[in-house]
């Protein structure tokens, strides 16, 4: 594996309409997969992450020339939607299903089906969305392959209540969850009893959880596109109220001009030594090609107070709204939006054709401009 910093990476201007309408035949069909029950749940009373907006991403690639088509997984009749899809003559699927039936557990399916057709799809591929939604699993392989993550317990509905947890403080998550689903002020727990109370509290409506040390330290997200590590992000809790933990919370990544929206804001690029920096892009890659990511995603990592780096959540397929933190670390690397979208089609293309670069090495993008946010 071979590492390359790109210092020729320069501010670029958004795409913008060709008096030609852009040919837009000219680069193909694009179904756009969703889960209608997702987007359905995004305005329903019960707080869950909603669906990322499919909309500024039909937009980028309609600018950039493509013909998009909105494909729903009608799960109920899925031999309806793998026919429109084998069908439609697609250059190439953009995946959005983050999930089947609003289940997240069954995201995999979706991409397994488009896997079976052989047709190019963003992001990544079934195997790989399938076990990273799992954190206890993620933790399991990344601790086997020698990377520092947090201690953790696997507590399922049925489990007691675990007494010989010692490591406090701690986290309490959904095991298999993102979008910070689960994730509120309560969720660490400092004693034993705040821990009973929210395993109690959470395995209602969540199931199966994940009991993590809580690294107090410094928060930084690093993005991968294709083989280009963008520049890392920091989250700034420094103006969260005093009783609320420095944690990215449903609160804080989803109820907007929240205290904890307003406490979590995030900075990129992060004020890292550049040394610093470039060796947590480089976790970042081994993570993922150890995780066998494809397309983009994110790798958290909390940093102790002696300074390492704890693998917190490998994310495929992270959320690319304009506003979420790939778009932001993209736009600081110097890519407008719809160039974020254009190479995240370009790389699904050419790796299916076998002409990907991946295998030319890992490309660190420096930053050519900042920015800080919501989250």
């Amino acid at each position: 594996m071979t590492y390359e910093s790109r210092s020729e990476a320069t501010a670029a201007p958004a795409a913008t309409e060709n008096p030609a309408a852009l040919s837009r035949r000219a680069y193909g069909r694009v179904a756009v997969l969703l889960d209608p029950v997702a987007e359905k749940a995004a305005g329903a009373t019960e707080p869950e992450a909603p669906a990322q907006s499919t909309i500024p991403i039909i937009e980028a690639l309609d600018a950039l020339g493509y013909e998009p088509e909105v494909l729903p997984l009608q799960a109920d009749v899925p031999h309806e939607w793998i026919e429109r899809l084998r069908s439609g003559e697609f250059r190439v699927a953009f995946n959005l299903c983050e999930s089947v039936r609003g289940s997240p557990a069954a995201e995999h399916l979706a991409a397994a089906a488009v896997e079976l057709l052989d047709l190019p799809m963003t992001g990544a591929c079934s195997a790989t969305l399938l076990h990273c939604l799992n954190k206890d699993r993620v933790a399991a392989v990344l601790r086997a392959h020698g990377f520092a993550v947090p201690d953790w317990k696997l507590v399922r509905r049925d489990d007691p209540v675990p007494t010989d947890w010692d490591r406090f403080p701690a986290i309490v998550k959904p095991a298999a969850q993102d979008g910070s689903n689960g994730i509120h002020a309560n969720s660490v727990a400092r004693s034993p009893s705040e821990l009973a109370d929210a395993v109690e509290r959470l395995r209602e409506k969540w199931g199966s959880l994940v009991i993590q040390q809580f690294v107090e330290g410094r928060e930084i997200n690093l993005a991968i596109v294709g083989n280009q590590l963008l520049p890392p992000a920091e989250i700034d809790f420094s103006d969260l109220p005093d009783d609320v933990p420095p944690i990215v919370s449903f609160t804080a990544k989803w109820v907007s001009g929240s205290p904890e929206d307003l406490g979590t804001r995030p900075i990129c690029p992060a004020p890292l030594p550049a040394e610093q920096a470039e060796e947590l892009q480089r976790l970042a890659a081994r993570v993922w090609t150890l995780m066998e990511g494809s397309g983009y995603g994110r790798v958290d990592v909390r940093l102790s107070a002696d300074g390492t780096p704890y693998i917190i959540d490998v994310n495929p397929n992270a959320d690319l709204s304009r506003d979420a933190g790939l778009a932001r670390q993209a736009w600081v690397a110097g890519w407008s939006y719809e160039e974020l979208i254009g190479k995240i089609v370009e790389e699904a293309l050419a790796r299916h054709d076998g002409s990907s670069s991946a295998s030319t090495g890992w490309f660190i993008l420096p930053a050519v401009r900042g920015v800080g946010g919501s989250t």
